[in-house]
């Protein structure tokens, strides 16, 4: 008998879409987002793509539930008594970890503004509660929340495309101001060659404490509004 596009072989598990999703951020994490598709994601499944579809109407709707997947994986568990600083510290990092996690995806977790809504959401209430605890007005706590997502994003973005956070990197500046006459660039080549052999999460770390550290300044200020 010719089997229909789209069923499942004779004794073969019956295709869901967490498993879909599943198999199609494993091909992700393993080739990256741009060797993606239907049909060898089909493959990997050892299905009919046309089962897929059954599933999972395209491509675009297939990336934006494999970052509803991500999403739903962030954990953030700050300590008890934690100070509003510790717990911004605890979202930061675990918010790192799920970017690096899955660094062929980073694009794609910060662009999509649909996939991931419940997580995302649950994930921003911790955020901005740490906030509203440092005694910012509201006014402030959207923005000095807006500067810590922008923060963040920034990062994993760049660490996970090997553009910042890493040791080379350092090293590729310092080689460049080699090449340049002796004397010139005196800022560069004294700031860069005292992080010769910092590492990424050393520098994400010292960064987030200066992001910190300018909040906690408004802060301090009674949670001073912006100007009008």
């Amino acid at each position: 008998m010719v089997r229909k596009q789209g069923r499942p072989k004779a004794g073969q598990e019956a295709l869901t879409q967490e498993k879909i999703l599943r198999a199609a951020l494993a091909l992700v994490d393993r080739d990256g987002v741009e060797r993606l598709s239907m049909r060898r994601l089909a493959s990997e499944l050892d299905v009919d793509p046309m089962a897929i579809y059954h599933h999972v109407a395209s491509k675009q709707a297939l990336l934006s539930g494999i970052v509803d997947l991500v999403f739903a994986e962030l954990q953030v568990r700050p300590e008890d008594g934690a100070t509003w600083q510790q717990q911004i510290e605890a979202f930061a990092h675990a918010y790192r970890r799920l970017a690096m996690a899955h660094p062929n995806l980073v694009l794609h977790l910060i662009t999509d503004a649909e996939a991931g809504a419940g997580a995302a959401l649950m994930a921003n209430e911790l955020l901005y509660r740490a906030l509203a605890a440092a005694a910012l007005s509201p006014q402030m706590v959207v923005r000095a929340g807006d500067l810590i997502v922008d923060f963040l994003n920034g990062y994993v973005l760049g660490e996970s495309t090997g553009r910042l956070g890493q040791p080379g990197e350092r090293g590729e500046m310092l080689a460049q101001l080699d090449q340049q006459p002796a004397g010139s660039f005196p800022t560069l080549r004294r700031v860069f060659a005292t992080l010769r052999n910092t590492d990424a999460l050393a520098n994400f770390d010292v960064e987030l404490a200066i992001v910190l550290a300018g909040i906690e300044v408004l802060a301090n200020r009674n949670g001073a509004a912006l100007p009008e």
